[in-house]
């Protein structure tokens, strides 16, 4: 709980203030036209002055207190709620709006809110805040403003209550969890890595279910239990999953006000805890016009904590991406057959072509997972009805980028690579998913 020190003060008209200001101007000039009102006139000038001079006289001190209560840590993308609490420390109800300053990359919701505090007594509002950005960020000043007695007067206190706050990513797993089970993926099991289908080490018999292969039809047990069981194994653990991040220019583009950057650290972060409860190694490279970071795989919770702290303040560039050298370091740095998970948006043909080109150079040593996050804006302008001339124009570029988008992507499947093409938002299951399969089938 943050408690604000310092405060700066501030009196503001009221309506009524303006109200009685305007009838007393009003009378002012008819006093130039109608004799005999001056007195009136000027007896309510003396009034409106007297009443608000009586406001402010009682406005003086300071009357409220306040405090912050918000967690230290905050996910991108996710509603974080925070609370403000008002202490009243004068003799009478104080009744009026509260606002704070949130974070500058955030949405906030149930801001200002507005408060009735009987005497020396507290009240609470509670409102939620969505941060866009990761990195470190901060909270400013609590803002009140409460009626004075004759309601001429506003006094507004500016508590100063600046708190910081670090932004994190988004790995809540029970949001992808609920994605999978949407998908049909009522087996997945995020918090113990047993798949199907790896003959490596025999685990239990279980039900078949549609996608299980024959072969590992367990024929003598279905027989003695009139059902189709099939044997499940466990993968194999101690296989290294590296997730190269493009940090350029392309990655900062924006999906329902979340950067592709984000979405692809979250679905990262969530994949390497998948793969290391399984007991593979995950680490971390991050590149656009030169490799920028590499985090050597590591397993066990201590890798986990590696990643999400080489994570934090990662963020997207403005220069272009060369994919050759990022591959060129990766393949120097890990000698080991990995799974290299490529997240990067295509922007363009030729560095399209760059991307398969520097892709397939990773094979047969490595097994290469491409990430490509769709561009709903572009696929919504390729169906969009034509209405005129410029809409035609449009529809056709859009339509081109979609068509050599799709060539690159046929591209790299043929040549062996594995793609994983979706919008932003579905990347963090489907990837999830991709992850299962691969130890499934055993492609490490």
């Amino acid at each position: 709980m943050k408690t604000a020190k310092t405060a700066k003060t501030a009196l503001v008209p009221t309506r009524r203030f303006v109200g009685l200001a305007f009838v007393a101007t009003a009378v002012a000039l008819a006093a130039g036209f109608v004799p005999g009102i001056d007195a009136a006139w000027l007896a309510l000038d003396a009034l409106v002055l007297a009443m608000a001079g009586a406001d402010a006289v009682v406005g003086r001190g300071r009357r409220v207190q306040a405090e912050r209560s918000a967690p230290s840590i905050f996910s991108v993308g996710r509603a974080n709620a925070v609370t403000l609490v008002l202490h009243n420390r004068s003799a009478r109800a104080l009744r009026g709006t509260v606002t704070d300053d949130p974070l500058a990359e955030a949405e906030a919701s149930g801001l200002p809110g507005v408060f009735e505090i009987p005497p020396h007594a507290s009240a609470s509002l509670r409102y939620e805040i969505t941060p866009t950005r990761r990195g470190k960020q901060s909270f400013g000043a609590v803002t009140v403003r409460y009626a004075l007695p004759l309601g001429l007067l506003e006094r507004q206190e500016r508590l100063e209550l600046s708190q910081d706050v670090d932004v994190y990513p988004d790995v809540h797993a029970a949001r992808a969890l609920e994605m999978l089970r949407r998908q049909g993926r009522e087996d997945a099991r995020l918090g113990s890595l047993r798949v199907r289908g790896g003959d490596t080490e025999f685990e239990r018999l279980r039900p078949y279910q549609v996608g299980d292969e024959i072969r590992h039809v367990d024929w003598r047990a279905s027989a003695r239990r009139t059902d189709l069981v099939v044997r499940q194994y466990q993968a194999e653990s101690n296989q290294n999953v590296v997730f190269a991040i493009d940090t350029g220019r392309g990655m900062r583009g924006e999906s329902r006000g979340i950067t592709s950057i984000d979405h692809a650290l979250a679905a990262a972060l969530l994949t390497a805890d998948v793969a290391l409860r399984g007991g593979d190694r995950a680490g971390l490279f991050t590149f656009d016009d030169k490799p920028r970071s590499f985090l050597r795989p590591s397993g066990g919770r201590s890798g986990g904590r590696k990643l999400t702290r080489a994570a934090y303040a990662l963020d997207a560039g403005l220069t272009a991406t060369d994919y050759r050298s990022a591959m060129v370091f990766l393949k120097t740095q890990v000698k080991a057959r990995s799974l290299f998970v490529v997240f990067t948006n295509l922007l363009e043909p030729r560095s399209a072509r760059d991307l398969a080109a520097a892709v397939k150079s990773l094979m047969p040593r490595h097994l290469p997972l491409c990430v490509l996050m769709k561009d709903e804006e572009v696929e919504a302008l390729a169906t969009e009805p034509v209405t005129s001339e410029a809409d035609l124009l449009v529809r056709a570029a859009a339509g081109e980028s979609l068509a050599w988008r799709d060539a690159i992507v046929r591209s790299l499947k043929s040549s062996g690579a594995l793609v994983l093409d979706a919008r932003p938002e579905e990347i963090t299951p489907l990837l999830v998913k991709r992850y299962l399969e691969v130890k499934a089938r055993r492609l490490l």
